[in-house]
This record gives structure tokens, sequence and C-alpha cells, in this order.
């Protein structure tokens, strides 16, 4: 069950980022392309962590693995022994079905944008034209997956995050959007949590020792 959502969960990731993705000998990977981070393995099923690690670990460019799980100790345990780092151990896998999800007005002194590219994209702004906050949600068949959700630290706790995502969603209704799918933060769950999102499993994310030139 979980392995089904994750690649869906993937499928949004990508359509948003405008990545790549391919099955390397049965497993997920990602074609990030940035410095810090060339390929991203994902985990479509906790069992084939070590094998993973290990592939990750000796590969010779930056690559990162994430890995959604209901055991996270023992991920961590096995990604530690592969030679991994561990970068985030207490990430949250969440969806939500997307009928009913609140969708707050903006407060006063703030203003909405909606672009589409097609990946639907909304900001929060200022009266002068400052950027707030922010997110992203691709939409893939029925489900829509919210990406880069974020709050300028000066605009924070002012309800901002919970206008971007109704937003969002509201505006994935009119593609067809039934389902929404996210990997949150340790920071982010609270936020979902309050607007009716449930986690699916928890989230490992690790790196190798490959520093980029």
């Amino acid at each position: 069950m979980i392995g089904e959502l994750v690649e869906r969960w993937h499928r949004g990731w990508i359509a948003a980022d405008g990545l790549t993705s391919e099955y390397r000998d049965g497993y997920l990977v990602v074609h990030v392309n940035r410095p810090h981070r060339q390929y991203e393995w994902i985990a479509t099923d906790d069992a084939d962590t070590a094998a993973i690690a290990r592939i990750v670990a000796a590969s010779g460019e930056p690559n990162w693995l994430s890995v959604p799980t209901h055991a996270p100790e023992k991920v961590v345990a096995e990604i530690e022994a592969a030679g991994l780092i561990v970068a985030r151990p207490d990430e949250t896998f969440m969806k939500r079905a997307l009928a009913g999800h609140p969708a707050p007005e903006p407060p006063a002194g703030y203003a909405v944008e909606v672009t589409r590219s097609p990946v639907i994209q909304v900001r929060v702004l200022t009266a002068d034209g400052e950027e707030a906050a922010s997110g992203l949600m691709a939409v893939v068949g029925e489900d829509a997956v919210a990406h880069r959700i974020e709050t300028a630290e000066a605009h924070r706790r002012r309800g901002l995050g919970s206008v971007v995502m109704g937003t969002l969603v509201r505006e994935t209704a009119k593609d067809g959007a039934t389902t929404g799918l996210l990997f949150s933060s340790t920071e982010g769950v609270h936020l979902y949590g309050r607007l009716g999102w449930e986690p699916i499993s928890g989230l490992v994310v690790a790196r190798n020792a490959v520093i980029a030139g």
C-alpha cells in the first residue's frame, strides 16, 4: 500500500520540479541533477533499505535516499550501517481527501497570486509585492502533490501556510484532483495536521558522503 502511494507521490514531485525518473535494478531513482544531489533513490518498500543504501553509499556522485517506513529506527540503523549520513530522520509521508479542505482567506495586508505552468503555483504577497509565502501543487491523474510550501521567517504564525495550502487545493479541484499527497518536514506536520492531513508513515532521508566539487 505504501509503495503504490510513494510511486504516486513521486510522479507529482517530478512533475512539480520538471525532473525525470527511472528504475535501476527495480529501484526508483529520480534525476535531480543538482550539485549537492545528483540522484535521489526512493524506497517503495523499506525491506529494500539495506540494499539501496549500499548502492547509494558506493556511488561516486552526491546521491540521496528517501525511505517511507513504519519502522524508522530500524531504517536509520540499516542506513548508517551502509555508511550513509542520516540528514532527516523524522519526516512524515501524509495524505488527505481534498474535498472539504479548509481554504482561509489571507489576513489583512496580504494578497494571493495564482499561476499555472501547468504546475499550480500560489504566492502570498504583501502590499509592497514582497513574497511572504508560497507553494506548488502538481496534479497527476486524481492526485495532487504539494511541494515547496514555504513561509518567510518574518511572516510566520499568521496563517499564511494555511492560505497557500487552501488555495492550492481549491485550484487542483479544477483539474479533477481528489487525493492530496506530500512529504512533510517535522515543522510542517503541525500545519498539515491542523488542515486535516493524516500520516501514512514516517520518512527517513539520508545522503552519501560525497561532496559536490
